[in-house]
């Protein structure tokens, strides 16, 4: 996670981008990814959507959309497996982030689940 949070800080070293909200994502990002990991699913893009769903309503759609794309950009240069479904599954997470009905990590999960089953 180290790798990925100096990927970001690279990508978006400009200070109009380097907000609270990049950090609130990179900070909610690695808490929630824990849980999900404690509770051991298998369902990689239930992870996706899950964590860009509830971080997208703690820290905003952009800075979750930017985190996301830089996991990917670290796949893709030999950090793990890059795949455009993890990106697809990121942005059916933030546009549930986006509904009024769904508030929190509970509700993110079971929409999520819907899509990916656990």
């Amino acid at each position: 996670m180290k790798n990925l949070f100096l990927s970001v800080l690279i990508c978006v070293s400009l200070p109009s981008f380097a907000s609270d909200g990049l950090i609130c994502a990179i900070e909610s990002a690695t808490y929630y990814k824990r849980v999900l990991e404690i509770q051991n699913l298998e369902v990689d893009k239930y992870k996706h959507c899950t964590i860009s769903c509830i971080v997208g309503i703690e820290c905003g759609v952009k800075p979750t959309a930017m985190i996301g794309v830089a996991k990917e950009l670290y796949d893709l240069f030999g950090g793990g497996t890059p795949e455009l479904e993890d990106l697809l599954a990121n942005l059916r997470g933030l546009r549930l982030s986006q509904r009024g009905d769904i508030q929190n990590f509970e509700e993110c999960s079971s929409h999520c689940q819907v899509y990916y089953s656990k």
